[in-house]
């Protein structure tokens, strides 16, 4: 098997990466000085020097190899590589700005993505992968979906849906450094240990399974009977409940890499709601 070749703007584990054969390439934006603002700055060709449309500049960039050398730069990197991964800090809720821009500039309409280019036609043709590896300020129990702020895997849909499986990227479970500044260092130590080996298993992971545009044939009906289903519990629960929670919750995590279940959430054990 080749090696893989994947951008990674993640320098602290790439001696492991490329021990492991694989070939890494780096878009360090801060490093790089990337410009998130998009314009006409993207294009070395103009379409229509009246009126600025996004879509139909990037059109005609597709056609006529009209795009800015940073961001054909950036196109060759998407294109070449076997995954694709993010590493930022969750900032306000989403990815920092110059990410960001990185993905407004660089995920052009015809070169990338369009037409029938989109989900498993996408770029990413369902055998790329897509990875976030995160650090967040606060600690996972602000992020479980049952406080003040909203599920992490709520806010990584933008991503996870938005940007990997809307272009073909296979969506890989995150990695997150929970809280990083306010943990020991031997909690950091253990946080790096993670990180490696899910980068040495970054191609046998199973990734999450999202709807396929096979599966709502005309845009129209799930094919695949996907349903709301709310469950209260009418008692609290005794020991042979509890027994069974954890064997539920692998099936319900089985079912959501399948694309079987698109969101679950549960209440804790003891929570009397």
């Amino acid at each position: 098997m080749s090696p893989r070749v994947f951008p990674l703007p993640f320098a602290v584990r790439l001696n492991r990466l490329c021990s492991a054969g694989h070939t890494v390439v780096v878009s360090d934006l801060y490093g790089l000085g990337f410009d998130p603002v998009s314009d006409r700055r993207n294009f070395t060709s103009v379409r229509d020097a009246d009126y600025l449309k996004q879509q139909v500049e990037e059109n005609y960039a597709s056609e006529s190899n009209g795009f800015a050398a940073d961001i054909e730069t950036e196109m060759q990197k998407l294109e070449q590589c076997d995954a694709l991964i993010f590493n930022f800090p969750l900032w306000w809720f989403g990815m920092p700005a110059i990410l960001k821009g990185w993905c407004d500039r660089v995920l052009a309409m015809g070169r990338i993505y369009g037409g029938p280019k989109l989900y498993e036609n996408g770029l990413g043709k369902a055998t790329k992968r897509g990875l976030v590896i995160l650090t967040t300020g606060g600690g996972s129990t602000v992020y479980d979906g049952w406080s003040f702020n909203p599920a992490l895997d709520q806010i990584l849909i933008p991503i996870q849906h938005g940007i990997f499986w809307f272009n073909g990227f296979l969506p890989l479970t995150p990695f997150v450094a929970w809280s990083p500044v306010r943990v020991t260092d031997e909690q950091r130590a253990e946080y790096l240990d993670q990180l490696d080996s899910k980068l040495k298993l970054l191609f046998e992971e199973t990734p999450l399974d999202l709807p396929k545009m096979a599966d709502f044939p005309g845009g129209g009906h799930d094919i695949q009977n996907r349903y709301v289903v709310v469950v209260h519990r009418q008692r609290p629960p005794d020991e042979t409940y509890r027994k069974l929670v954890t064997a539920e919750l692998a099936l319900i995590d089985q079912w959501k890499r399948q694309g079987k279940l698109l969101e679950f959430k549960a209440s804790a054990a003891d929570d009397p709601n």
